[in-house]
């Protein structure tokens, strides 16, 4: 798998690092990941963005695409891992930031497990 990490020069850093998305992929199930050809760490900070959700998955070019710079480690390893479940379809494409009680519950349930394995490994 292809790593792009963008360049920036001020202060704003990732919220995840290669070695961590890395982790996050060795975590979920083969078929969350086993489509995804590319990974993209933006130099851009998601709140000067256009941009819907952190983290985005483009089918046209197998590229997953993360805007965490300026954002929570916490937060947007929760974002990749929902991203990671609609590309294995567990769940139907939803933005995990507009989303009702009742739908969040669903999905701190399905990531929950590997959330919690995530922030207890030290990378």
């Amino acid at each position: 798998m292809k790593f792009v990490i963008g360049k920036f020069s001020n202060q704003v850093f990732h919220a995840l690092t290669k070695k961590e998305v890395t982790l996050l992929f060795k975590l979920v199930p083969d078929e969350w990941t086993k489509p995804i050809r590319g990974v993209v760490l933006s130099a851009k900070v998601f709140k000067n963005t256009k941009v819907a959700q952190p983290v985005m998955y483009s089918p046209t070019t197998s590229q997953l695409s993360i805007f965490s710079r300026g954002l929570k480690r916490e937060e947007i390893a929760r974002q990749v891992l929902i991203e990671l479940a609609v590309i294995g379809g567990e769940l139907e494409a939803i933005n995990p930031l507009n989303v009702t009680k009742e739908q969040d519950a669903v999905l701190d349930g399905l990531v929950k497990t590997y959330l919690d394995k995530f922030l207890k490994a030290r990378v």
